[in-house]
């Protein structure tokens, strides 16, 4: 054998011991690398998809992590799956295209041991022994990443590479060396450097697995499917990083507090405010508990507060802190606080912890104590005025109202509050009543007063306001809100409408008390005639009766005039008041009611006890009652039930009763007269007591009610009616209380015939120069010597150049009136005897002169008899 054989043989020797040694060496470095390389490899898979995977995992996009474990599937590699899974057994996302293998699931794989803690399972399937690998992804949370690996696969390629080197050791003797060289060119060379790079990424260096020279497909594609996943790794953590530093720019550019924990209630991330706010850094309170951190007090009781975190946590709903909150910091510095809590969800709507956002509102808080405590203040003393107050909005929102306008509506302050004042109980009536409108409001929002009078409604029915809105102004002059301000002025306007009435009943009286006097004056002519006629007739008895009918309309005419000064006079019936017990006056014509009033009407009577006296004319009380009775009837003609009530009781009139009934404060006697008639309306009602007007039409004269008016007021009472259409009518009748338990009644010395004539001056002063000439015919006829004037000033010439005995005088003259020549005569003429005569007596002065000669007054029209028993009787006591 040459030495070349040798040679040869001996390199094919070597060679062949090389390749069996390399083979068995190959062999046992295979399954070695094998081992090593699947470790490195899981390893390395969870090490790059665990930050890769992690934030996408937490926010719960399934889409993200299914492309990169499908991305890391599909490449030609011994792995076989991937899949994560959370809450301990629910899929979260897997690689597999036709949905997840019935092995896999927990009870269905052909499971043929555990093995270690992180390789869990191996299977034995159609495509070979497959072991499944998994380990959390993140610490402490429920998900975890499994990896299935095909040791088939891998095996199937070391033994193909055994069997080429075999093969290659054998056949190819002389190629050994070359397929030696490629050998380990091919296939140990480069696992070589992959491990080598493998082990790099374990170190945490950079590696590139292109740098693996190699011409197995295998290999390379491994290389290019773990350098594909580092790139996304590298990818991933580079969005992760630009992600978080976003999150940490936004989070710092807030001007809350802002802190996040994670599901146990450790603090994740905490910004520069919540910093401040709470003297903690965030590297102090990374990884404490949030409740340590954020401590929290009630402002009120200084007790802890109920802590947010632990109610987001254990329910998921946001907590919102209330307007009492004091946050101690960790220098136990106090801020007041608003704050709110709410979870944060994954995508499968699971709380992965808490973000807590607050800010201070210490200044805020303090301005709106000091704001409320002003308001109470405020409140407590409007509280206690009479003048209604409501503050508004310039839309009309009430934001404050006193004690006054809610007392008077009977509502609470939370009915109105919030509320526009239009839509409120004030104003909640018939448009046409409301005379306070929105164009009010915009006016005073334009800087303008608006005030006026108006009504409102109340449980007690409606009352008037004097109503004003005022723009309240700031420092710059700008409306901010308005000032509404009421005054119940309901007295007042009663007032002011008896007032009216007075004015008008005066003016009334005025006119027809003129209208009397005049008439007055002509019926005194006609009866004075008319017995001076009788008299030269008596022979004559046909022509005397004309006369007499003469004087029987004359009398009938006094008698209208009369009723006509019941409500025009107020000294009318002075010489004929007493004292009565109204009682007693009931007593005595209650028979003549009832027989007036007929059968169909009942009479009720309840009489007060221990009734006290009035001092009036009972005939004219006696002809009112009858008077107002007579009208309740007609008023009850249609009523299914009819009865007319009468009562007396004794009534003490306290001095604010007394200014709304127009009465001086103090005792007086009530008489109320009430029907259950027809009732009247307001303007009825309003009209009733004036002459002339009546609602019988042509049947009624119109003067009953006003001479009952005209006797209550002289009698200085006063008369009030109340009624309600078809609910029947009140009259109430006050009659001052009489001290005097009785008055002795003056009765009129009559003479049947006159007195004998005697020697004396007689001057009779009258602007009627009719009754002038009859009075100086019927007093001549006696034998007087009569001078008759048409004034005052004629009387006192008169006065001045003749002696005169009885002076008598109209009260009613142009230029100066009878008391007023009376006052005169007195003070001038002391010895002259002085009589008055009216028809009307007016107005006069309160004195003792006065009165004394309104109680002696000869009133028109009068009969010459009457006239002659008068001057006998004042020439024969000297008018004593």
């Amino acid at each position: 054998m040459s030495l070349s054989w040798r040679i040869l043989f001996l390199v094919l020797l070597i060679t062949t011991f090389s390749g069996l040694a390399n083979y068995a060496l190959t062999q046992y470095q295979g399954e070695s690398l094998r081992s090593d390389s699947e470790k490195i490899l899981v390893e390395t898979i969870f090490d790059s998809l665990r930050d890769t995977l992690v934030q996408d995992v937490i926010d719960g996009n399934k889409l993200r992590v299914t492309n990169v474990l499908k991305k890391l599937h599909n490449n030609d590699n011994p792995i076989e799956f991937l899949y994560v899974t959370n809450d301990g057994s629910n899929i979260f996302s897997h690689s597999f295209k036709n949905g997840f293998p019935r092995y896999l699931l927990i009870g269905n794989g052909d499971l043929l041991d555990r093995l270690r803690v992180n390789q869990i399972y191996k299977y034995k399937t159609d495509r070979g022994i497959i072991f499944e690998y998994a380990e959390a992804l993140i610490p402490g949370y429920e998900a975890v990443l499994h990896i299935g690996i095909n040791q088939s696969e891998i095996r199937e390629k070391l033994a193909e590479n055994r069997q080429e080197v075999f093969i290659s050791s054998v056949m190819i003797a002389l190629l050994a060396l070359i397929c030696s060289y490629f050998f380990v060119k091919m296939i140990a060379a480069p696992l070589v450097g992959f491990t080598d790079e493998l082990n790099r990424f374990g170190e945490g260096k950079a590696v590139d697995f292109r740098r693996v020279a190699t011409t197995a497909p295998e290999i390379k594609k491994l290389a290019s499917t773990f350098q594909q996943v580092i790139s996304d790794r590298q990818k991933a953590l580079g969005e992760l990083q630009e992600r978080e530093e976003n999150l940490s720019i936004t989070l710092n550019s807030i001007g809350d507090a802002v802190i996040t924990s994670d599901v146990e209630g450790k603090i994740t991330r905490m910004n520069p405010i919540a910093e401040k706010l709470t003297g903690w850094s965030f590297e102090e309170a990374k990884g404490q508990a949030v409740t340590d951190v954020f401590s929290i007090i009630n402002t009120s009781t200084r007790e802890p507060a109920e802590h947010p975190a632990g109610k987001v946590l254990a329910t998921g709903e946001t907590v919102y802190l209330s307007n009492h909150t004091t946050l101690i910091a960790r220098d136990k510095t106090e801020f007041q606080i608003a704050d709110s809590a709410a979870p944060i969800r994954d995508g499968d709507d699971q709380v992965l912890g808490i973000v807590l956002v607050f800010n201070d509102v210490t200044e805020a808080y303090r301005l709106r104590e000091r704001a409320a405590a002003v308001q109470q203040q405020l409140q407590g003393l409007l509280d206690d005025m009479q003048t209604m107050v409501v503050i508004t909005e310039a839309d009309g929102v009430v934001t404050f109202a006193n004690n006054t306008p809610l007392k008077v509506s009977g509502i609470e302050l939370d009915d109105v509050l919030g509320k526009s004042i239009w839509d409120c109980i004030w104003f909640d009536y018939d448009a046409e009543v409301q005379v306070i409108s929105k164009q009010d409001c915009m006016d005073a929002w334009a800087g303008q007063h608006v005030s006026r009078d108006i009504q409102i409604p109340t449980p007690g029915g409606l009352i008037w306001l004097t109503y004003s809105i005022h723009p309240v102004l700031n420092e710059e002059g700008r409306v901010i809100q308005l000032l509404h301000e009421g005054r119940d002025i309901s007295e007042r306007k009663k007032i002011e409408y008896e007032m009216r009435r007075a004015q008008k009943m005066d003016a009334l009286g005025k006119l027809t008390g003129g209208i009397a006097h005049d008439y007055n004056n002509m019926l005194g002519v006609v009866l004075g005639y008319s017995d001076l006629l009788k008299g030269l007739l008596l022979d004559q008895p046909e022509l005397a009766k004309y006369v007499d009918e003469i004087r029987h309309a004359g009398e009938r005419g006094a008698k209208l005039t009369q009723r006509l000064l019941s409500f025009a006079r107020k000294d009318n019936g002075a010489n004929t008041a007493e004292s009565v017990d109204i009682n007693s006056l009931l007593h005595s014509q209650q028979h003549m009611l009832e027989k007036t009033l007929t059968p169909r009407i009942s009479l009720v009577f309840g009489l007060g006890e221990d009734l006290w006296r009035v001092k009036l004319d009972a005939g004219e009380l006696e002809d009112s009652i009858l008077n107002i009775s007579i009208n309740a009837m007609h008023a009850m003609e249609h009523s299914q039930y009819c009865q007319l009530s009468i009562f007396t009781r004794n009534e003490s009139i306290a001095a604010i009763d007394a200014q709304a009934l127009q009465l001086p404060p103090g005792d007086y006697v009530l008489l109320s007269i009430t029907d259950t008639g027809c009732g009247m309306d307001e303007d009825t009602q309003e009209q009733v007591f004036d002459p002339f007007f009546s609602t019988k039409g042509t049947e009624g004269t119109g003067l009953g009610l006003s001479q009952v008016y005209g006797f209550v007021k002289q009698s200085k009472g006063t008369i009030k009616v109340y009624s309600e259409t078809l609910r029947g009518t009140q009259f109430v009748l006050y009659f001052p209380r009489h001290q005097a338990k009785s008055l002795p009644q003056e009765t009129e010395v009559i003479i049947d015939d006159p007195l004998p004539a005697r020697q004396a001056r007689i001057l009779v002063v009258d602007d009627e120069p009719s009754l002038l000439a009859l009075n100086e015919q019927i007093l001549s006829q006696q034998g007087y010597d009569v001078i008759t004037v048409g004034n005052a000033r004629g009387a006192l010439d008169v006065l001045g150049r003749e002696t005169i005995d009885l002076l008598i005088s109209d009260v009613i003259m142009p230029d100066m009136d009878g008391y007023q020549l009376l006052t005169i005569v007195h003070k001038e003429y002391p010895q002259v005897i002085t009589q008055l005569v009216s028809g009307f007596t007016g107005e006069h002065p309160n004195n003792e002169l006065t009165n004394s000669h309104l109680e002696d007054m000869l009133h028109k029209p009068y009969s010459a008899k009457t006239l002659l028993d008068r001057v006998a009787k004042l020439l024969d006591t000297g008018g004593g």
